[in-house]
């Protein structure tokens, strides 16, 4: 049977292959804005703890949460819509596309300030490793300090010599067995 390779191909856009990097770029920007915006005015206060964290994430859901009732209205708007003649149904959908822009650009905010919460919380002002990281470089500077390596003792040592011994003593029989088979024919 001949080797082959499964091949799947991707018809999907440029754009839409690439729309999760385009969203971090986009979420990283307004991340640096947001920054900048409250360097500008100071009130540059790191987030404190993680209850603090929570608050600003629960403002943020709750703007989302405000946009996406109004998406939802503006559906049920345009469904009702259809039934009327004439172009009542593009306003509504004209609607609809304010209210999706809402909700992605709330998001994208929220996303923005997870960020901030995670650069706050996990790697401080001070600091550019996660807690985790901190640990493990203070469990390798404690054990580089007195570290030493572990010998043999001197149990293990005999058995290693006996067992070495016991080794050579069965291969000599060994050899004397064949020897003497060899000499009987």
């Amino acid at each position: 049977m001949a080797e082959y390779e499964q091949m799947e191909m991707d018809i999907r856009l440029d754009s839409e292959r690439d729309l999760k990097d385009n969203l971090v770029k986009v979420i990283q920007f307004t991340y640096n804005n947001q920054e900048r915006e409250r360097e500008e005015s100071g009130s540059l206060a790191p987030v404190r703890n993680k209850n603090e964290g929570y608050g600003i994430a629960a403002a943020a859901y709750t703007r989302i949460v405000k946009c996406e009732k109004d998406l939802k209205g503006g559906m049920n708007d345009y469904l009702t819509k259809l039934q009327v003649d004439g172009d009542a149904a593009i306003k509504e959908c004209s609607m609809l596309y304010d209210a999706a822009l809402n909700v992605a650009m709330n998001s994208i905010k929220m996303a923005a300030d997870m960020t901030r919460i995670l650069n706050d919380l996990y790697y401080g002002s001070d600091s550019q490793k996660t807690p985790l990281e901190d640990a493990f470089d203070d469990e390798e500077d404690d054990s580089e300090d007195d570290f030493e390596e572990a010998g043999a003792t001197d149990a293990e040592a005999s058995e290693m010599q006996d067992e070495e011994v016991s080794t050579e003593n069965e291969n000599s029989e060994r050899e004397a067995r064949e020897s003497a088979e060899e000499d009987e024919e």
